[in-house]
């Protein structure tokens, strides 16, 4: 397992330390809850014989099940919750149809590894959809069974539902019920909705800070989706990268530290993201809508065995792990039929596990495209910006932009890893300041690997939007660590772009957001970071108090004399901020896309958090206009927050 003795010690200790969850969420009800669910109470008890769960593939009764971990069994989980100690999670949703996920966990003293956990072969697990969080009035519901071939996940796509509609779902198995989920459709055609309201994020790295973002954005009772562009899982830990580690918790080789080197592993890294009680918050709040970035999909070769673990591998582990909808392994981009209520989504087989563009509709105000530029450039392709997403996927993408335009939708939302608008480099006031930040310093611009690298591709896709038209696109891109807030257009000066109006001889074809990282280091931290280590002669690791006392107020006072550089040479460049941390917000109507910057105080937790920007673009005539007089905009809806109590132990979930 790679895992040392050290890291098997302080891995009781992360569980323990995950007990915080029943703080966060209430103790004494959920608590009350489990004893009445059947399995283990509270006590550590094993349940009484008989309890357990169908569907083990055994004949006559099921095995009884221990929840209470045994020595050595240290698979990150939130004890509390077994067997659904990653909670539960929704996404891409449809007007009459929402992915529900969870996921099945069983501790085993033989470890986390083992075949069959307890003898367990498969399990069955009841679920159910309802209109309210009592789960009362039930509308939908089924059993599907999970393996180890699955990874224990579970994955059903609940569909005959209602549009823009709020619902509750949960699960049950092996004589237990999951917390309570919250969820949303998406709008119909002709539904009467006022607004959308989209959070967004991106590079949420875990060792890195406290997941207290997703905690404010859980918070919001009034937000449809939660679209991630991509970096929602790492493969690794950069250097600056050790605030959850600080106190040793951990070292080099332990298996949730390292790099992973195969399906399980990658899928443990998931576990551990996924018993984050700020994430686990947010997952049970909201459907997300999500488009992985070079990080998640990272292909690794174990220097024990020579084995490499693919990137398309790392996908299928991405599908099993996240409440994504599959589209059709013929590049389409389509989505085939919801399987039966009993029946799991099925795996995606590896030829088409990187098959990931896909579109959201949403009703008459909005179209959710998620795109990949990573996966399927093709530098012998006719044009520049099939080169960079791929012929079928250009196909794609121009079908569904000028369908939706067709069909008078007002608003795009299109998903996108890294940054679309340029930066081009600038005569920077630090000496050295590009190299340090591994970045390009002899331009044209400063990020290559994307967008940057190819702007032929980029001027083809705007004089694509431009000639049809469709110029109310909001873009949510991830990547760059920062806060950048950006008009699109070819050419950032006079007369082809006028900053102050957004107009121009050229016209400006959408804007673009792009929230700073849940904790992966902006240019503040990397200057910080090649301060230490000049001072130091070796890497942050574990001195990481001292480096963000004596070394972080240096970087980010280095931030402060680029920025407003980077802006004057970039005059499309509305908002730019590499030093803090947060998420974004888009409330878009039939009138106007209203885009905010919501700061939170990082890394330590807090429940703080401060609108930094918001900008208002008319629909018709984007441009990125600072709102100085902000005030935060809300949404209509008042549903429930979802219980802190697991689900009702009703036949429907437990028989």
């Amino acid at each position: 397992m790679h895992t040392t003795d050290k890291g098997r010690t302080k891995a009781s200790a992360r569980m323990l330390e995950r007990r915080q969850l029943i703080k966060m969420l209430g103790a004494t009800a959920f608590l009350t809850g489990v004893s009445g669910c059947g399995g283990s109470d509270p006590s550590g008890d094993p349940p009484s014989p008989g309890a357990g769960a169908p569907g083990t593939g055994d004949v006559g009764a099921p095995p009884r099940i221990d929840f209470v971990p045994p020595s050595g069994w240290d698979y990150p989980a939130v004890i509390e919750l077994l067997p659904f100690g990653h909670g539960v999670a929704s996404g891409d949703p449809l007007a009459d149809r929402v992915i529900l996920w969870t996921r099945v966990t069983v501790p085993d003293a033989n470890g986390w590894r083992t075949e069959r956990p307890q003898g367990l072969e498969a399990v069955d697990v009841r679920w159910v959809i309802a209109t309210d969080p009592a789960l009362t009035d039930i509308v939908g519901g089924g059993t599907v069974r999970t393996t180890r071939a699955l990874d224990w996940t579970v994955k059903v796509d609940a569909s005959g539902l209602s549009s823009a509609t709020t619902y509750y779902y949960a699960f049950g198995a092996l004589g237990r019920t999951s917390i309570v989920g919250r969820t949303r459709t998406a709008p119909a055609p002709g539904d009467a909705v006022d607004a959308l309201r989209i959070a967004h994020a991106a590079c949420t790295s875990y060792w890195s800070m406290d997941f207290h973002p997703y905690s404010r954005i859980a918070e919001r009772d009034d937000l449809d989706l939660f679209c991630h562009a991509g970096d929602h899982v790492y493969e690794f830990v950069d250097t600056k990268g050790w605030y959850r580690a600080r106190n040793d918790r951990f070292d080099l080789e332990d298996v949730d530290f390292r790099k992973w080197f195969d399906a399980e592993e990658c899928g443990r890294r998931y576990a551990l993201y996924y018993s984050d009680p700020d994430l686990l918050k947010a997952h049970q709040s909201l459907p997300f809508a999500i488009m992985p970035d070079q990080h998640d999909l990272d292909d690794e070769t174990n220097p024990e065995t020579g084995v490499t673990f693919t990137e398309a591998e790392a996908a299928q582990v991405f599908w099993l792990w996240t409440p994504s909808r599959p589209p059709l392994p013929d590049g389409s981009g389509a989505f085939g039929p919801s399987p039966s209520p009993d029946d799991n989504i099925a795996a995606v087989p590896r030829t088409a596990a990187t098959q990931l563009y896909r579109a959201l509709p949403y009703g008459d105000l909005g179209e959710v495209l998620l795109i990949d530029i990573r996966r399927h450039r093709d530098p012998e392709a006719p044009t520049a910006l099939e080169q960079l997403l791929g012929i079928a996927q250009t196909a794609w993408l121009k079908a569904r932009l000028l369908d939706s335009a067709q069909r008078g939708v007002t608003h795009r939302v299109i998903v996108n890893q890294i940054n679309l608008s340029q930066l081009r480099v600038f005569n920077a006031p630090v000496p050295g300041i590009f190299e340090t930040l591994g970045l390009n310093p002899d331009g044209p611009e400063l990020y290559t690997s994307g967008w940057g690298g190819l702007p032929e591709a980029r001027d083809q896709f705007y004089g694509f939007l431009r000639d049809n038209g469709i110029v109310d696109n909001v873009v949510m891109s991830g990547d760059s660590h920062g806060w950048f807030a950006s008009d699109l257009v070819e050419t950032s000066g006079l007369p082809a772009y006028e900053p102050l109006t957004g107009g121009g001889t050229q016209g400006v074809v959408g804007v673009e957001i792009v929230p700073s990282a849940f904790g992966r280091p902006g240019g503040g931290e990397v200057v910080a970071g090649s301060l230490y280590e000049a001072a130091n002669g070796r890497p942050v690791h574990e001195d990481y108090d001292n480096y963000r006392r004596a070394f972080v107020p240096l970087g980010n006072a280095t931030m402060r004399l680029v920025e407003p550089v980077a802006q004057l040479a970039n005059p499309n460049l509305r908002y730019f901020n590499w030093r803090t941390y947060g998420y974004g917000l888009a409330h878009l109507t039939d009138r106007e896309v209203v885009c905010e910057l919501w700061e939170v105080p990082a890394p330590v937790r807090s429940d703080a958090q401060t609108l930094i920007r918001q900008f208002r673009s008319a629909v018709g005539r984007p441009h990125l206009a600072r709102d100085f007089a902000a005030n935060p905009t809300t949404g209509l809806r008042t549903a429930a927050v979802p219980s802190a109590e697991p689900a009702p132990a009703t036949d429907r979930l437990t028989s």
